[in-house]
């Protein structure tokens, strides 16, 4: 870690000597693979977001607002009385913990692509802004206007993947659903992938740590605190929603 570090980064960076096989002197095959691949996983999550609620709006029922969170409806999916679940709140609470997961992601692409961090060079990706790997800050005239079309790619990204989460869950929540329980799933996976390649490219010369220092710090709170508690809750909701497996 270069420079002064937090304690939240130099713990979210033991994941890379961890991956690298407890080597210092090079880099190995693991975290080479695990970084691309994160980040592929977060670019697809977040695609995937926006091709979810276009195909959503499309269909003859709605699926976005069809059920909530409750389980008291009848055999349509109807809501039939207003008696709160025993279970809904667990339900709620790890909702939040992935729209604050979710947040988090978005807001570190903000700080980092419009912040005031290290001028990127020629080897480093800031031409084409709308990436989801790393987070070097813009450059050029256009600065500014860049900046304001950033916010509202990033912002849109975030927006769609909260709803897109949302009806997941309503879905395996109230109706059992299978299909969103594996997509669930794929969700989690991605997001772990996503994670760990943050962690991974925190140090070194070109890492988030020197881009830019609120990003790396977001980064490092997703890593060390955020995902891990969004594991917990989504691994047990999955459980409490009848997991997918069970059906093999």
């Amino acid at each position: 870690m270069p420079g002064y570090s937090s304690l939240m980064e130099i713990i979210a960076s033991r994941y890379h000597y961890i991956l690298n096989g407890c080597e210092y002197s090079k880099e190995t095959c693991v975290p080479m693979i695990v970084r691309p691949l994160g980040w592929g996983c977060r670019l697809a999550f977040f695609m995937f977001s926006v091709v979810f609620l276009l195909m959503a709006m499309a269909r003859d029922i709605n699926p976005l607002n069809q059920y909530g969170f409750s389980r008291e409806r009848d055999a349509e999916g109807t809501l039939v009385n207003d008696d709160t679940d025993a279970f809904e709140w667990y339900v709620v609470s790890t909702y939040v913990v992935w729209v604050v997961s979710i947040l988090t992601e978005v807001l570190s692409y903000l700080v980092g692509r419009g912040g005031g961090g290290k001028a990127p060079h020629q080897g480093q990706c800031s031409a084409f802004p709308m990436i989801l790997c790393n987070r070097v800050s813009l450059s050029g005239d256009a600065r500014c206007l860049n900046g304001m079309i950033l916010l509202v790619w990033f912002l849109g990204f975030g927006v769609a993947a909260s709803t897109m989460l949302y009806t997941t869950m309503c879905h395996m929540f109230v109706k059992r659903n299978l299909y969103f329980s594996w997509l669930f799933v794929v969700f989690i996976v991605s997001t772990v992938l996503s994670t760990l390649a943050d962690a991974i490219s925190l140090g070194g010369i070109d890492g988030l740590a020197v881009q830019n220092r609120p990003a790396s710090y977001l980064a490092a709170l997703r890593v060390v605190v955020i995902v891990p508690l969004l594991l917990f809750f989504s691994v047990f909701f999955l459980f409490m929603c009848s997991p997918p497996w069970n059906s093999i």
